[in-house]
């Protein structure tokens, strides 16, 4: 029984696993949570399919929203940034960064940028965006500080199943 707990009490914080979305292979670092929610890009309403988790005082989270027929996925991939950096009251310019170090991910460049949460809270960010296949996806890591260990698991894991 001592042995036993005490393998609970090393457990790691960020304990990485396979999830799939849509036509992605991705890593979280906990169970994912699943989701899914009417959003509204561009004055058309769309269904948005989700998964995160929180783990180490990071949110993980990853979106995903069909391109309707006949729609523009870089139009609707920079609404959606847009959005999201409102949404994160995101201060000064975010810095367009490399977010995938493996030669196995998909080539993530996303932004780095800092703003506040909705308790006012300061927060970090790391953000992606890809098309892949008729679906346009969101990366998201968000916490007051983000470590390498938490962004380049979660970034480098992301493949085309």
């Amino acid at each position: 029984m001592l042995v036993l707990l005490g393998l609970g009490a090393c457990s790691p914080a960020l304990n990485w696993r396979r999830v799939a979305l849509g036509d992605l292979a991705l890593t979280l670092p906990c169970k994912p949570d699943h989701a899914q929610r009417t959003v509204l890009f561009g004055g058309q309403k769309l269904e948005m399919e989700m998964v995160g988790c929180e783990a180490d005082g990071a949110l993980f989270a990853v979106s995903r929203v069909a391109v309707p027929p006949g729609g523009d996925a870089d139009r609707l991939q920079a609404q959606w940034q847009a959005a999201s950096l409102l949404q994160m009251k995101a201060q000064g310019s975010p810095v367009v960064a490399p977010l995938s170090t493996s030669a196995q991910a998909l080539p993530l460049r996303g932004l780095v940028a800092s703003g506040q949460v909705a308790d006012g809270q300061a927060v970090q960010a790391r953000l992606a965006w890809v098309a892949a296949g008729a679906a346009v996806y969101h990366f998201a890591v968000y916490a007051a500080r983000i470590t390498p260990e938490m962004a380049e698991p979660f970034f480098d894991g992301v493949k085309a199943r």
